[in-house]
């Protein structure tokens, strides 16, 4: 009996530490931002410090205007949306971190210029820039 109860007890302060050493390493400074950038597609991947979601969603919802998305800061997307301009992209979005993927096939250059222009100022806006 002692030796579950034991046992119950070393998981459990196992499971604690686990959950908090992975709510450290998502609430850390470390940045990485990729774009890739090739003839048929451009992609944004970001993982950052989830005190930066607010900024990010408020400067995409700025960015897609009239269009809005985020409405929290707890919001998970993981959609393709069309903006009244009939730009059409996919975006994945958690807390502190972010993809947006955009097919430059299925849209017009202005809207390639547009999602381009979003993807730089996210990267700033998570420089601190």
């Amino acid at each position: 009996m002692k030796a579950s109860f034991f046992l119950a007890l070393l998981c459990l302060a196992s499971l604690s530490i686990f959950v908090g050493w992975m709510k450290f390493q998502r609430n850390n400074d470390n940045l990485s931002i990729a774009v890739t950038d090739t003839d048929d597609t451009y992609a944004l991947s970001a993982k950052f410090n989830e005190n930066y979601t607010g900024r990010v969603q408020d400067y995409i919802n700025h960015s897609i205007k009239p269009n809005n998305l985020f409405r929290s800061v707890h919001d998970y997307f993981n959609v393709t949306t069309r903006l009244k301009d009939n730009t059409e992209f996919h975006i994945k979005e958690s807390p502190g971190e972010l993809e947006v993927e955009f097919d430059k096939r299925k849209n017009s250059y202005a809207s390639y210029q547009r999602i381009r222009k979003m993807c730089e100022g996210i990267s700033n806006v998570l420089k601190d820039k």
